[in-house]
């Protein structure tokens, strides 16, 4: 009997303490990804400005990282900024995490319960709504940790291929 019922204890404790598998995670990213790229077709107004439409963002897995960094910072360190208690900032971050960037961005968010919540915090914010509106970004990622929203946005730089001398 109490072989048995240590038996469910520990099927219990495995069930109710799992992390989100790779097939939630993409899940959450489609999701994500679908929602600012719908905004993002359709246009909107920033503030007093209407944003046109742009073309659709993808995801970015050095940008997940930095962003669930800066949200880790932030919950430990207890601050809400774009700018890290050592003075670090979005571009440094990036730099950290070897995103060679042309352009970034970064949207916070602190205390919504979902990213439909932060993401219409993110519209009704005129610098908010225009990040997720900026035609210069192509790559974008989320991450939540704690209380803690962090977007990061990006564009690589593009790297020309030198020329062969057969095409000179």
């Amino acid at each position: 009997m109490i072989l048995r019922l240590w038996t469910i204890v520990v099927v219990l404790i495995a069930f109710c303490s799992f992390t989100p598998t790779e097939t939630e995670h993409l899940v959450k990213v489609n999701e994500i990804l679908e929602q600012v790229n719908k905004l993002r077709a359709q246009g909107c107004r920033c503030g007093a400005r209407y944003m046109n439409p742009v073309h659709p963002v993808k995801w970015d897995k050095t940008l997940y990282r930095s962003a669930l960094a800066h949200a880790k910072d932030m919950s430990i360190n207890e601050y809400f900024s774009h700018h890290s208690k050592r003075g670090e900032d979005i571009g440094m971050r990036l730099d950290k995490y070897g995103y060679a960037w042309q352009v970034a961005g970064e949207n916070l968010g602190e205390g919504q319960r979902s990213f439909n919540e932060v993401l219409n915090d993110w519209k009704d914010s005129k610098s908010h709504c225009r990040m997720l509106m900026n035609p210069k970004v192509e790559d974008m990622a989320v991450a939540r940790y704690g209380k803690y929203w962090v977007q990061h946005f990006g564009r690589k730089i593009k790297v020309s291929k030198p020329q062969s001398s057969a095409n000179k």
